[in-house]
């Protein structure tokens, strides 16, 4: 079973024609996998996470990286051969391969039966409806600016954790990114908007929230508000513990955001804050707009007003041109900054960007993947460092679930984003645990549970 499967299943319309859905890349596409559940489910469709008892077969792509769609095309190949045996099976297409590609999906897979683009995903109901009544095939890659966020509130994978789109779209032009061509330009939702649709989740049980947007912290520029304004009013929200925000853009945080963060409780000790590159000339070719000094002086901005905060990467290797000094620069941004984790990949072109384009994919396969393997090699031992020296340390822990490699192990995060594990019962779930820190990997944190409360207490990491 491919792993982008929803499991366990979310809960459907008893007796309802069964769907199943996968989903690839980023958490916006996650919450738009749960944004579709909600209205097929309202239509009354039921879901499987088990091949054979689907009745339509939905995906929520993504066009980041060619691996995630080289995915999605394999498994329409193996669906074509299963709608040879089950010509009523609905396939579809929604999501960022859909805005992209469009038409071209349809006729490049006889089996696909309908696309649907980022934002025309509040159709699929209907369009699964008339699909599976007229076999017509439906290409819908439009859709308005305005995107519907009604949702099901109860649709989602945690009691106590939900996801929370601010803004979708992007005006940057990162020449490597297609973002503005799948996602389309920068929308913002209404502050009132947010924080109704906030209220409403924490009083179904929400204990942190996380804000979506591609560029975040870009969110209501158009309006004349902020992300910190935003965040001061989520901070006024009773009930309501946690609150995260993805994915920043360095050129976007500025000292308002900063001091807002540093007096926020709420919004922990974690950012994802993506320096892609740490050679100014690549940075330049990535139309990024600041430099690796301008980055690092931001990191120091951030640690000065709040003690602790974990840093998160996103960084890309072999971009066009990228030069043995280039490279380097990269390495030594990382030994400096050392973040908390990182997110390494290999460069590789994507249509309908700028770089696909104008520039040379120039840096050979093979040092692009030994110029990732060292990046890789100094992540792991940095995140080992760092979490080897909590061990003794005490940490609050919002509890997630059990974990399924161990029935008696218990698994959440700490107000870094750092992943604890511990032995408990799982009544714990969706509750908060003191726990203290006995040993540490690269990736994870092991302790023993002192005690557990329903509410937050503070505790230092």
């Amino acid at each position: 079973m491919n792993d982008a499967v929803l499991s366990p299943p979310p809960a459907g319309t008893p007796g309802g024609p069964k769907v199943l859905i996968e989903v690839f890349g980023c958490q916006m596409n996650k919450l738009d996998a749960e944004l579709t559940v909600g209205a097929l489910r309202r239509a009354g469709y039921d879901f499987t996470d088990r091949d054979e008892e689907a009745a339509a077969i939905l995906m929520v792509t993504c066009s980041i990286r060619d691996q995630a769609e080289n995915r999605v095309h394999s498994h329409l190949g193996e669906l074509a051969l299963r709608k040879q045996l089950e010509p009523d099976l609905a396939v579809g297409v929604l999501g960022c391969m859909a805005s992209r590609e469009g038409q071209a999906l349809l006729g490049r897979w006889p089996a696909l039966d309908f696309v649907l683009g980022t934002r025309d995903f509040p159709q699929v109901a209907r369009v699964l409806d008339e699909v599976r009544a007229d076999r017509t095939r439906v290409v819908a890659v439009d859709g308005d600016d305005k995107v519907s966020e009604e949702r099901d509130i109860t649709v989602r994978p945690h009691k106590s954790r939900a996801f929370v789109t601010v803004m979708r779209g992007c005006d940057k032009r990162c020449t490597y990114c297609v973002v503005p061509k799948t996602r389309g330009h920068e929308v913002s939702r209404p502050m009132a908007e947010i924080l109704a649709e906030a209220q409403t989740l924490v009083a179904d049980g929400v204990r942190e929230i996380t804000l979506l947007g591609q560029t975040v912290n870009a969110w209501g520029r158009g309006e004349g508000r902020s992300l910190g304004e935003l965040l001061a009013a989520l901070q006024d929200l009773e009930g309501l513990d946690r609150i995260r925000f993805i994915t920043s853009h360095p050129e976007e945080m500025d000292d308002e955001l900063i001091q807002t963060m540093a007096s926020c409780t709420k919004a922990g000790l974690f950012l994802h804050l993506p320096p892609q590159s740490g050679s100014d000339a690549v940075l330049r070719r990535m139309a990024r707009g600041y430099t690796a000094d301008r980055y690092r002086q931001i990191i120091e901005q951030l640690r000065a007003a709040i003690p602790g905060v974990a840093i998160g990467a996103d960084i890309i290797v072999g971009f066009c041109g990228e030069t043995d000094a280039d490279f380097e620069a990269t390495y030594r941004l990382m030994e400096d900054v050392r973040f908390s984790q990182a997110f390494l990949f290999r460069y590789s072109p994507r249509p309908d960007t700028p770089a696909f384009s104008h520039l040379v994919d120039d840096v050979p396969d093979q040092v692009k993947r030994e110029r990732l393997a060292r990046l890789m090699d100094l992540q792991q031992r940095q995140s080992l460092e760092r979490l080897q020296g909590m061990v003794g340390s005490v940490h609050e822990v919002l509890v997630e679930g059990r974990s399924l490699r161990d029935p008696e192990i218990l698994f959440g995060r700490n107000l870094a984003f750092d992943r604890v594990v511990f032995k408990g019962d799982e009544s714990l779930t969706d509750r908060y645990a003191r726990v203290r820190i006995s040993e540490a990997t690269a990736l994870t944190l092991r302790g023993e549970l002192l005690s557990a409360a329903d509410s937050p207490v503070a505790l230092q990491v």
